[in-house]
């Protein structure tokens, strides 16, 4: 585990978690970042029940060690082809913005020992709201702020 958080010397970059909530669920993707520096999300996201925790919190952690380093040429890509927005099952990508609050996970700097977690303030898209956590705390720990910060002002 601690292998996986810290990197090795080929991969000692920021790692990055997208999360999206609404009502009682989150989308939990895991990202990869190309050799541009462009993260973009894994396949197969993790939809959980965000009244647990623990359950949002072990999502947080595998989506964090899933992180990987992977090329890609995004030129082709739309919104509509993040897997996060499939795996919400909306027929709109305006629907899945308007109903789910987006949180950006990412390492502060290449040790990954404390992760920033920020999202848009409600009503001001020029201020956000963020908190900072150590990525190894207690799983119900982590989900527990995770929900704090994406419910805050009543955003979900």
């Amino acid at each position: 585990m601690l292998r996986s958080l810290f990197g090795t010397r080929e991969q000692s970059v920021e790692r990055v978690v997208r999360i999206y909530f609404s009502g009682t669920r989150s989308i939990v993707a895991a990202m990869h970042r190309n050799d541009a520096g462009i993260c973009y999300e894994q396949p197969d996201p993790a939809v959980v029940d965000v009244r647990q925790p623990a359950e949002l919190g072990v999502a947080f952690r595998a989506a964090f060690d899933a992180f990987s380093l992977r090329d890609r040429d995004l030129s082709g890509m739309k919104k509509s082809d993040w897997p996060a927005f499939k795996a919400s099952g909306l027929p709109s990508m305006k629907e899945f913005e308007r109903e789910y609050t987006a949180v950006l996970c990412e390492g502060l700097n290449s040790s990954n020992a404390v992760v920033r977690a920020s999202r848009v303030y409600p009503g001001d898209a020029g201020m956000e709201l963020s908190i900072a956590f150590n990525p190894l705390g207690e799983v119900e720990a982590v989900g527990a702020m995770l929900l704090r910060l994406a419910r805050a002002e009543g955003a979900a």
